[in-house]
């Protein structure tokens, strides 16, 4: 125990996430090296110790692991395989990268929660190949068409009707060609989307963040922004949370995992994904819970006990993302009257340029009451503009 804050966590990834995993163990002075193929990434900036690779080149992943003693990643597309084998040799793997495996495959998710019990929405697995015998044989006329694999930040995932589709179809599109293959699942219309983040320490012990409803961005399926704590009854949040800590501790692992959940009108819960990883509906732990989600991920790889997950203030939590008509370097517009507002963080993520829907930052705002927050957001929201330099 004595020598537990100066092991060395390695990270797959150095993204906004790994920066902003390492400002929450900055405090201990942690330690930290990360595998990124560019030296100018958000972890780069504030961390030097970093190797320079790709995630999927087995050789970089074991020198990443040589250098830690325990393997953790920021993002799922990465070497398994090579995963698997430094666990074979006895490597830290948190969390395991068998359960990375069902989790880059949406397919293989679904199958699981299948397989677990797990109240998840209607669908069926199938191949570029028999894509469109399998949309006509589909008994709705919507539907959403997800990529098995290589999806990200809304990408590779299509809400549909069978005439759209056909045009695709007639155009050859690129988006209903994926070698992996796909998974149709069926449309729910007016459902709240919302996200319980569970921790699962290396003893076992577990714990659930309280339910923060999602509001997504209708062109680039990202999430707009996060209220926490959710709308819902207690009841339901209860439920959600119940839910959520059932399907993970279904892994037999520990982590970090962000549990995306769809509540319909008759207040049924479904399973709709989930991230082994920190997520972007826990941005707001950072100013709102006694321990935000980065520090809790920090002392499930170092092996500490969980903190505790309750919740300060009523937050809100907005995506900054690149416009639609900016390329580019970039600047905040406004940021002076921005800045003005209470309780208002802005986190950049240190990305140089800017390209339509590309995920730039985040802002969060918390307030005693749910209400002020939101009104707070929208000014703010109203107020920042990226621009081109």
């Amino acid at each position: 125990m004595k020598e537990t804050l100066t092991k060395t966590i390695g990270i797959l990834g150095g993204g906004q996430l790994g920066k902003m995993l390492f400002e929450a163990g900055s405090p201990l002075n942690l330690n930290y090296v990360f595998l990124e193929k560019t030296a100018d990434c958000p972890a780069g900036l504030i961390n030097k110790n970093q190797i320079i690779g790709d995630l999927n080149d087995a050789d970089k992943v074991y020198e990443l692991a040589a250098k830690a003693d325990v393997v953790s990643y920021e993002i799922e597309h990465v070497n398994t395989n090579a995963l698997l084998k430094l666990e074979q040799e006895g490597k830290l793997i948190i969390p395991k990268p068998s359960v990375l495996q069902t989790i880059q495959d949406k397919g293989l998710q679904k199958a699981f929660y299948d397989a677990n019990g797990v109240a998840t929405l209607p669908f069926v697995l199938c191949t570029t190949e028999n894509l469109a015998e399998k949309v006509n044989e589909w008994p709705d006329d919507a539907f959403v068409l997800k990529h098995r694999t290589g999806g990200y930040d809304g990408k590779g995932v299509q809400v549909l009707n069978k005439a759209q589709f056909k045009k695709l179809v007639d155009n050859k599109d690129s988006s209903i060609q994926n070698p992996s293959g796909f998974v149709i699942e069926k449309y729910l219309d007016n459902v709240t989307e919302v996200s319980v983040i569970v921790a699962i320490g290396q003893s076992g012990d577990c714990i659930a963040y309280e339910p923060c409803e999602m509001v997504f961005d209708p062109k680039s399926n990202l999430m707009d922004y996060l209220i926490a704590p959710s709308h819902l009854a207690e009841a339901i949040q209860q439920n959600c949370k119940d839910i959520a800590l059932r399907v993970v501790k279904s892994f037999n692992s520990a982590g970090l995992f962000a549990v995306e959940l769809f509540v319909d009108e008759q207040n049924a819960v479904f399973v709709n994904e989930i991230a082994p990883r920190p997520h972007n509906s826990g941005h707001h732990t950072i100013e709102s819970c006694i321990t935000s989600q980065y520090e809790q991920l920090n002392r499930i790889l170092l092996g500490l006990p969980l903190g505790d997950t309750r919740l300060i203030n009523a937050a809100i939590t907005c995506n900054i993302v690149g416009p639609e008509n900016v390329q580019g370097a970039y600047y905040i517009d406004n940021l002076e009257e921005i800045m003005k507002l209470s309780g208002v963080y802005i986190h950049m993520y240190g990305k140089t340029t800017t390209s339509p829907f590309r995920k730039l930052g985040h802002f969060t705002v918390i307030n005693e009451t749910q209400e002020d927050a939101i009104a707070i957001m929208k000014k703010a929201k109203d107020l920042l503009v990226i621009k081109s330099k």
